[in-house]
């Protein structure tokens, strides 16, 4: 069975050393406060978490919920690549259902033959430019509060907290399906100015720096800028959200062929991420996977951070 590689460098090395010790000191959980070790959630609050996540099968594009409609029987389809999403964001119509969705069994793209995966009759349809996302926790009780601790609590250690749990499930998504993760480069979300301003940083650059940090794969902060200001999302429906962010993103230069990881704090409707994957997609990039801190299943998304 083959791991996740990962690049190895210094770095990386002395972040594993740094790790090992800070694991054989005592520290309140982020979560509860109880005893935990090394700034981790302690057993009870990392259980509840992964059991919220792993208790549902989920769609292997946009991570909602499925309700099975067969026994999952692997089907092949070939690998994702630059040509087959560089659609222009006018055809692309993602999802706006508000309930759970049936899924037929499909093998992801980008990915090879081992556990089956599924995608939801949505992502068959109208699929995002990225491949597939994969969030650390749900953006729901009690896990919401170390999001608004995060981002609105300035909790920076979070952002570490966060890469682990998220590295933590690339690893184990790498396991199951017996295949070599095709991350190469991380790339994070920039932030607006005034996000910026009102915060003093950016949470999607903070948990990219520390996710690549722990892993080994370069960053490039600079594959991704802003086009204008935006206004806030909160607020806005699905519909609103994709006109909010048509053109938001765009890649300055020619990037090579390689898969790239867009880090971002909190995925809702995905809009976001399917403008950024496309603006690195058209610089010729291989093909984008989704990685965020934390997904919002569709029930919670008119009461959101994006």
């Amino acid at each position: 069975m083959r791991m996740l590689s990962t690049p190895q460098s210094k770095g990386n090395k002395m972040y594993s050393i740094q790790r090992k010790f800070l694991q054989r000191l005592s520290a309140a959980c982020p979560l509860c406060g109880l005893t935990a070790r090394g700034g981790d959630l302690c057993a009870g609050c990392s259980s509840d978490l992964a059991g919220y996540l792993d208790s549902h099968t989920r769609c292997e594009v946009c991570f909602e919920v499925l309700l099975l409609s067969s026994a999952p029987v692997a089907s092949a389809e070939p690998r994702q690549t630059a040509d087959t999403s560089r659609t222009s964001h006018t055809s692309h119509t993602p999802h706006t259902a508000d309930t759970a969705d049936t899924a037929e069994p499909l093998e992801a793209p980008g990915y090879s033959a081992g556990a089956p995966a599924v995608r939801c009759s949505r992502c068959q349809c109208c699929p995002p430019a990225y491949s597939s996302l994969v969030a650390a926790i749900e953006y729901a009780y009690p896990g919401a509060m170390l999001i608004q601790h995060f981002k609105e609590g300035a909790r920076l250690a979070h952002a570490g907290l966060f890469a682990r749990l998220l590295w933590g499930r690339l690893r184990a998504r790498a396991a199951s399906r017996q295949h070599n993760a095709p991350v190469g480069v991380l790339v994070p979300i920039p932030s607006s100015q005034s996000g910026l301003r009102r915060r003093g940083f950016n949470p999607a650059g903070e948990l990219a720096r520390e996710l690549a940090r722990l892993s080994g794969y370069p960053l490039r902060q600079e594959w991704l800028i802003r086009t204008r200001e935006a206004s806030t999302q909160k607020t806005l429906d699905a519909r609103a959200r994709r006109n909010s962010v048509d053109g938001l993103y765009v890649c300055p230069h020619a990037v090579p062929p390689v898969w790239v990881g867009v880090v971002d704090d909190v995925v809702t409707t995905g809009s976001t991420m399917d403008t950024a994957a496309r603006a690195l997609l058209v610089a010729g990039a291989a093909g984008v996977i989704a990685l965020a801190a934390a997904h919002t299943p569709r029930t919670w998304q008119n009461d959101t951070y994006d």
